[in-house]
């Protein structure tokens, strides 16, 4: 991200001005704020001192889809800023008063040999109390305009709070940070680990309907292998719908590339959709996984979600990255429901006997010395911190329509669970089908066939059909 130094325009040297900017606005100690627009919503890191001011967003490769950085003022000024350190454009958001002020539209990223006497200074029009920096791009997809109202929310009641002359109300938080917080949704989004490099790496199989090919892509610095069908027929203008399918555990000793969604792989792609099957970190050619304790299975999170941008900046002619859904079983419909709330560009979900969205009803499934050992680390049964890993509790922020399978008799995981999430996803007026199937275990049997052509009716409806 970059080092956006806040310039107050007077009469001194740009150094001079720099300087002063830098180090004469006391900024509250908060963490993160979300900033909240009329449709849209950021989730932004707040400068709060003199350190972080005058690093801003520096250095950084890239900043999460809806986060971005604050930066506030004691007082309303024509508050400059320039993109020394820059590595990718912003939209930037001047405030006063709760109301957009001004707006500067993709300011680029300088490039490595630029000199500090070369960079623009992008200067509001009128006086602002405070700025605010989002990915470019940011204000066009919304419909950011000025006069439009800009609400601040803090504290973990995220009670409501309009940018105020002067000040930034709302409580302190520690910065130190709490154990398990790495994990939080909020950080997920804030700090997201972008995908790039997606490639397929050999052919494996043909047949006269798809091609089966090996490949690979990057999770942050991780390596992340897997398997894509590729439908042999015309490639459809724009290119082929994309089906994400997560597989459930399996211990890696006996896992291998595609293992778990064999069925779903052959289905989709005979019914023109690339699909596409990560093997996730620590399984088959991908990189080790680092996480030597329970991660809530956010590491597998993680990947999932940066295939999905890994995709997104290929701008392969074969794979059509505006129409992406996503399908999961047990482990892999948790893995789903988090990304959910974290790639909201995934235009539906289904999920086949899914774990809890509640990260604590996980629990379930481990040794009593495993639970002990999370509550020593994160807090007893009904911690906060479970809550905020839950991607329940953020549903009201789901975009996509779901579709849930659960078999009555399914004995691995309860049918509770799927109950819990259509329930909580009606709650919130979003789009969600449910299908119990009588009798019918964890992996589907004799209903596969109906709960697959469910499936495909869905993302149909949703992905292929979607424009």
């Amino acid at each position: 991200m970059s080092k956006f130094r806040i310039i107050i325009l007077g009469s001194v040297s740009l150094f001079a001005l720099i300087l002063g900017a830098i180090f004469a606005f006391p900024v509250p100690r908060m963490e993160s704020v979300a900033v909240k627009f009329d449709g849209a919503s950021i989730l932004a890191e707040v400068a709060k001192d003199p350190p972080s001011r005058a690093a801003g967003l520096s250095g950084r490769n890239y900043l999460s889809e809806f986060g971005g950085m604050l930066f506030l003022f004691d007082a309303p000024g024509r508050h400059g800023i320039w993109m020394k350190g820059m590595k990718f454009p912003l939209d930037i958001i001047w405030i006063r008063g709760g109301v957009v002020a001004d707006i500067a539209e993709n300011a680029l990223a300088p490039g490595e040999n630029a000199s500090d006497a070369s960079l623009p200074v992008f200067t509001p029009d009128v006086a602002g109390d405070s700025v605010l920096e989002v990915n470019a791009g940011f204000v066009r997809r919304f419909n950011i305009k000025i006069g439009d109202r800009a609400v601040l929310e803090t504290g973990s009641a995220a009670s409501a709070i309009s940018f105020a002359y002067g000040s930034a109300q709302g409580p302190e938080s520690s910065s130190v940070p709490i154990a398990g917080s790495e994990y939080f949704i909020e950080t997920l989004r804030k700090n997201a680990i972008r995908g790039k490099d997606f490639k397929i790496d050999r052919l494996l199989s043909k047949n006269s309907v798809y091609r089966k090919v090996g490949v690979s892509y990057k999770s942050g610095d991780l390596k992340i292998s897997g398997i894509m069908n590729i439908p042999t027929g015309k490639v459809p203008p724009g290119g082929f719908p994309i089906l994400i399918l997560n597989h459930g555990l399996i211990h890696p000793s006996v896992y291998f590339s595609g293992r778990g969604s064999k069925r779903e792989q052959d289905l989709f792609a005979r019914k023109g959709y690339v699909t596409i099957h990560p093997d996730y970190r620590g399984l088959a050619d991908s990189s080790p996984n680092s996480y030597k304790h329970h991660d809530f299975y956010v590491g597998y999170s993680e990947d999932v979600a940066a295939l999905v941008d890994a995709i997104k900046i290929l701008k392969s002619p074969l794979l059509d990255a505006s129409r992406i859904g996503m399908w999961g079983h047990s482990m892999g419909g948790g893995i789903a429901a988090r990304v959910m709330v974290l790639r909201p560009e995934v235009r539906a979900f289904v999920l086949f006997a899914p774990i809890s969205a509640d990260a604590e009803d996980n629990f379930y499934e481990l040794s009593k010395k495993e639970v002990e050992w999370l509550h020593k680390t994160y807090g007893d049964e009904g911690s906060e911190v479970y809550r905020k890993i839950s991607p329940l509790e953020y549903f009201s922020d789901v975009s996509a329509p779901v579709q849930l399978h659960h078999g009555t008799s399914d004995t691995d995981v309860p049918i509770e669970f799927s109950e819990k999430m259509y329930e909580a996803l009606k709650s919130f007026g979003k789009k969600a089908e449910f299908f119990k199937y009588p009798g019918e275990a964890h992996e589907f049997g004799d209903a596969w066939l109906l709960a697959a052509e469910r499936s495909l009716q869905f993302f149909d409806k949703y992905v292929k059909s979607a424009r």
